[in-house]
């Protein structure tokens, strides 16, 4: 119990075995702390010296031998009180270049994964793409044949929030799937333009920010790749702005 609450303050295995090894014995030389203790001469003037800079041993010198003695265990709430002092102080110090340091991590160039399952992981991810942008900004979007009709209603539904707050959105759409396009075709900040009949795919490419998604809408393994790359984003928005040009208005 003792051994561990000491070493759970930041003492080490040796720094205790001394420790208690003074206290049990009071003012001693060396030799009987090595015997006392079962650590080598070496290495006991060492954990000593640590000991006497945390204020936990002292020492007096007597008749040209040192002999140390154990601080009073009240010492240790001193040694406390320095260290959250000490810990204080480097937060002070860590809170004025986390700026900095954020703006080092903002500038440099990210690549993530992440992948979302269920219907539930393809909200959580659509939610994404209404949360990143902000009025003026474009959502690209290109596939889709089909999807279950819970589920084209709940988007249908987000898209009037993404219609509200002013984002963008364009999609290149299968000329087949004409129910999309009559329900959002009326919203503010919404163009369509149509990929052939024969370029049915059960996938939604979702390009918005440095960021891409892949909605996969099988009914029975829904999923979502999210991909966080300014490199990759810009490749797709390139080829989006190139089947944008010959898609049927």
């Amino acid at each position: 119990m003792i051994e561990q609450s000491l070493k759970s303050i930041g003492l080490t295995d040796g720094e205790i075995k001394i420790y208690l090894a003074l206290l049990e014995i009071g003012s001693s030389s060396i030799g009987n702390i090595i015997k006392k203790s079962k650590i080598s001469g070496s290495k006991t003037y060492e954990v000593l010296d640590r000991l006497i800079q945390k204020g936990l041993v002292n020492f007096v010198i007597k008749n040209g031998v040192k002999y140390f003695e154990a601080s009073s265990p009240n010492k240790i709430l001193d040694y406390l009180n320095e260290k959250e002092k000490q810990i204080e102080e480097e937060k002070t110090t860590i809170q004025k270049i986390i700026p900095e340091l954020l703006l080092k991590q903002n500038s440099s160039s990210k690549s993530e994964v992440k992948v979302f399952t269920g219907f539930e992981g393809l909200k959580t991810a659509n939610e994404d793409i209404i949360n990143s942008l902000k009025k003026g900004e474009e959502w690209l979007s290109m596939g889709l044949t089909e999807q279950p009709e819970n589920w084209e209603n709940y988007f249908n539904k987000r898209q009037l929030e993404r219609a509200k707050k002013g984002i963008i959105h364009k999609h290149l759409l299968n000329e087949k799937y004409k129910s999309l396009y009559h329900k959002r075709k009326k919203l503010p900040h919404t163009e369509f333009r149509f990929l052939q009949k024969d370029f049915e795919m059960p996938t939604s490419t979702e390009i918005y920010s440095n960021k891409i998604i892949i909605f996969i809408l099988i009914k029975e393994n829904p999923m979502a790749i999210m991909v966080e790359s300014q490199e990759v984003s810009k490749s797709f928005r390139k080829y989006f702005k190139h089947m944008w040009k010959t898609a049927k208005r």
